[in-house]
């Protein structure tokens, strides 16, 4: 089971992401951060397999919490998301150590086990 902290300013999406995990065997929801300075205290704390950042998540944004994460955490991964789906994002996301970038808009449970698979298809 990947023990999982979602990174993200909008309440509803967090929400969203808790209730989807909710009965899911392969997914437990174990921390939340608004921002990617509250990320930054609570990944060492919670120590998490998987970040979900949003890529526009304040102070920093999520790009920074994924080279954050990639820099000092050997085995845990990051996955950005966003609501606007530019091809340029996914590059990016890959450039700063995160796995996958994956639109909101396609983000299930299923997208989620394919990029920890190697095998996302956004």
């Amino acid at each position: 089971m990947y023990r999982v902290i979602v990174v993200d300013d909008e309440p509803e999406f967090r929400e969203w992401l808790k209730s989807l995990m909710e009965n899911s065997k392969d997914f437990k929801l174990v921390g939340e951060a608004k921002t990617g300075t509250e990320a930054v205290y609570l990944i060492p704390s919670v120590l998490p397999d998987l970040v979900i950042a949003d890529m526009y998540v304040p102070e920093p944004d999520g790009l920074e919490v994924a080279r954050y994460v990639q820099r000092h955490f050997s085995g845990m991964k990051a996955i950005l998301v966003s609501a606007y789906e530019e091809r340029v994002y996914e590059r990016l996301a890959r450039e700063e150590g995160a796995l996958a970038f994956i639109p909101k808009a396609r983000l299930s449970l299923d997208a989620l086990r394919q990029a920890l698979k190697g095998e996302a298809k956004q």
